[in-house]
């Protein structure tokens, strides 16, 4: 299984340019549209190039962004995990 390690939490508007597309692909897959000031986490599955982006807004816990990345063979790593607990105890 692979580990996921969070990258950073941005706004839309701020997210770096390389982060863009992987950003624009997860906006498609949920039929959103995007808002500059909505924030977003952004993790790396540890050992490649992949990027995976949670809008914070509609992210409800910890335990979805798990069940997420489960079905693509990838946890949270513990560190990340508690920083995830934090940031989104932080937009509530």
């Amino acid at each position: 299984m692979y580990q996921a390690q969070l990258v950073g939490v941005y706004t839309v508007g701020e997210i770096p340019g390389e982060l863009a597309p992987f950003l624009n692909l997860q906006a498609r897959r949920e039929k959103r549209e995007l808002r500059l000031g909505e924030k977003v986490a952004v993790f790396q599955v540890v050992g490649t190039q992949s990027f995976i982006v949670a809008f914070l807004a509609t992210l409800k816990s910890v335990e979805e962004m798990e069940a997420r990345l489960k079905q693509q063979e990838t946890k949270l790593d513990p560190t990340s995990h508690r920083a995830l607990e934090r940031v989104l105890g932080e937009v509530r």
